[in-house]
């Protein structure tokens, strides 16, 4: 995870641009958002430097003005139809806990953003000096399984709250 994070700084230290208030379309992803100035974008070499591995490398990726916590969208290959999305709240938190070492705390729930149904999770691991929080927002975009992961210390997260929910809840699947 720690050179993860390095990578994350170091690509963002090259490669951000402010994100502006009016509504974006994220490239290829079905989803508009509303990103403020305090965000940061990751450009597309940006993403390639930290997320070397095309396998899980997000479409698109936002950055606290801090660099601390990420806001990444992944439009996977993976089927999803929206009336899985209960199911997989249900489900999920099995997965995850076989596949996530050393899950400290878990929340599973249904969440409606802008009138779409999505499953979240949010849950916290070990870390040097500070818990990391994760949490992953899950729906249906065409068929296809739509993923917002946020990413950072429990501190950094709890800092950074208004600005991340002010994004989270400003997505709209197309």
């Amino acid at each position: 995870m720690k050179p993860r994070s390095f990578l994350l700084t170091l690509a963002a230290a090259l490669t951000l641009s402010a994100a502006s208030a009016v509504p974006v379309k994220l490239g290829n992803v079905p989803v508009t958002v509303e990103p403020n100035a305090r965000l940061l974008t990751l450009s597309a070499a940006g993403i390639r430097t930290a997320f070397p591995s095309a396998a899980g490398r997000p479409d698109a990726v936002f950055l606290t003005e801090d660099r601390k916590v990420s806001v990444a969208f992944e439009w996977r290959s993976s089927k999803l139809a929206k009336n899985e999305i209960t199911t997989l709240v249900e489900q999920f938190p099995s997965v995850i806990r076989a596949q996530v070492p050393n899950v400290k705390s878990l929340k599973a729930s249904l969440v409606q953003v802008s009138g779409t149904p999505w499953a979240q999770f949010v849950f916290t691991t070990p870390g040097q000096g500070d818990e990391l929080r994760r949490e992953l927002l899950v729906t249906s975009a065409g068929g296809r399984m739509l993923v917002l992961t946020i990413a950072g210390n429990v501190k950094d997260y709890g800092r950074n709250e208004a600005v991340i929910r002010a994004l989270a809840n400003s997505v709209r699947v197309n």
